[in-house]
Formats: structure tokens, C-alpha cells, sequence
């Protein structure tokens, strides 16, 4: 630490800055566990990288670049299905967010045999990976689009209720318990005190959540959820050049809907 003194004679001490520490603690730790951690070189080929890198951004053999970036116009179908399972999989699962974060707010409900059964229910569901519920889905209702958007339903219904209730702890009650001093019910005071604070930044995380499961749903399709990822799929082993042009497109999508979330959260915000 560092002690200063003042011009009217009082001495402050600088704290110490605690990104060295943490910096120091996090090298030890990456220390230690390379100790126990096997490093095979022959399995690195990183020959072998460039050589599959090159063949998924140049045409195969027999193929133009016309068949290259003409593989793209046949994507639109595999393309709007993954949107759709995005999109409405968002909604789905964050309008269901939303009478499950009121529960688990406990400024609303301020009994814990109510908000905290919620929260540990929320917390389950929020510890399943995506790709597990998707290949859950495909199990039950078998490949297909419908697969994906109950994968990406339950997905962001465990993210949006985290999220929402968390926000629901913060907004002004004062406007709540005057309507329900007035003999409003809950599900009335909510609407008409809490909800209007609360609904700009629902909306803000909904566009967020849909941009985060358009780059999720080219996974799960990849595990039969339907979408551009059973195009990778079936192209993986024999046509990398498909590969390669599909992800070119992905990438564009992925970029235009973070450019429209970027741009709309900053307009609601």
C-alpha cells in the first residue's frame, strides 16, 4: 500500500491493487494442473488443420465459385427454419418466464415456502445445457424443427427468468402497494405498477436471448434439432467446401441479427 498526505495534513493510504493478486493466484492454479495434465504432440497436427481450413473456404474439386457461393441460394429453406425455432422458441419461453419470475420475486411474494422452491427450480433447469435438451427432445419427438424450439424454449425460459426476476427485485414498490392498499389483487397491481417498469427491459433481454439462440440453434441442429445444422451434418465428412459456404452464411446472419439487437436495445435503452 501507498500512504499519501494531503494538503490540510490528513495521510489516505492507496489499497493495494488487487488485479495482481488474482492474476498471481490464477497463474498458480494454471500451474498446478498442467502438472497433472498429459501433453502428446503427435496428437497436435496442425498440418492436417490447414489442409481441412482450406478445403472448407475453396471449392472441391469439379466445383467453380459459382457452385460455391451458389450452394448458399439453396440454404434458405434450412435457414428460416433455424430463425423460426429461434424466434419462436424466444418468445414461447420467455412469455413462460414471466409468471415464474413474479413468483420468485420475493418483493412480490414474500413468503420463502413460495420464491425459494421457484429459484431452486429455476436453477435446475438453467444447469441443462442446451444441447442436452435438444438431444432430449429429438428422443421423444423425434428430428426435426420442433425439436430445436423446444430445446431453445426450455433454454431461454431458464435464462429469462434468472434474469427477470432479478429485475423485478429492483423497480419502485411504492406504486405497487398503493394499489393493492386499495384492494387490488396481486396479478393488478403487478400489471399496472410493475410491469410498465419492467417491460422495456424484458423486451431488451428477449432480443438478446433470440440473438444468442440463432448461434445456439446451428448447433443443435447439428444433434438432429433441425435447421442449418443438419446441413453441416450431412456435409461434414465428404463436402467441406458446403461446410465452409454454410458457415460463411451463418456468419453473415448471426452479424445482421446482433446489428438489429445492438440497435434496438439501444433504442429502448
Amino acid at each position: 500500500m501507498t500512504k499519501f498526505t494531503l494538503d490540510n495534513g490528513k495521510s489516505v493510504v492507496k489499497p493495494f491493487n488487487k488485479f495482481w493478486i488474482v492474476l498471481g493466484i490464477l497463474g498458480a492454479l494454471i500451474i498446478f494442473f498442467s502438472l497433472f495434465i498429459t501433453f502428446t504432440p503427435s496428437l497436435i497436427n496442425l498440418g492436417e488443420l490447414g489442409v481441412i481450413i482450406n478445403k472448407m473456404f475453396t471449392p472441391k474439386a469439379g466445383r467453380t465459385w459459382g457452385d460455391y457461393f451458389g450452394f448458399m441460394l439453396t440454404l434458405w429453406e434450412p435457414l428460416l427454419a433455424t430463425l423460426e425455432m429461434s424466434l419462436a422458441g424466444t418468445v414461447i419461453g420467455s412469455l413462460l418466464a414471466v409468471p415464474i419470475a413474479i413468483l420468485a420475486a420475493k418483493n412480490i411474494f414474500k413468503s420463502k415456502w413460495i420464491y425459494m422452491p421457484i429459484r431452486l427450480y429455476m436453477n435446475l433447469v438453467r444447469t441443462i445445457p442446451a444441447m442436452v435438451l435438444a438431444v432430449v427432445a429429438v428422443y421423444f419427438v423425434g428430428i426435426g424443427v420442433l425439436s430445436g424450439m423446444i430445446a431453445i424454449t426450455i433454454f431461454t425460459f431458464g435464462i429469462m427468468s434468472k434474469m427477470l426476476y432479478e429485475v423485478i427485485e429492483t423497480v419502485d414498490m411504492n406504486p405497487y402497494e398503493a394499489l393493492e392498499s386499495t384492494g387490488a389483487s396481486k396479478v393488478q397491481a403487478f400489471r399496472y405498477a410493475v410491469f410498465p417498469q419492467i417491460f422495456p427491459v424484458f423486451l431488451s433481454y428477449l432480443i438478446y436471448i433470440f440473438e444468442i439462440n440463432v448461434r445456439a440453434s446451428a448447433i443443435l441442429g447439428y444433434v438432429g434439432a433441425g435447421g442449418i445444422g443438419m446441413v453441416i451434418k450431412d456435409n461434414i465428412l465428404y463436402n467441406y467446401d458446403r461446410v465452409g459456404s454454410t458457415l460463411i452464411l451463418m456468419l453473415i446472419v448471426i452479424l445482421s441479427v446482433q446489428f438489429f439487437s445492438n440497435y434496438v436495445r439501444g433504442k429502448l435503452q
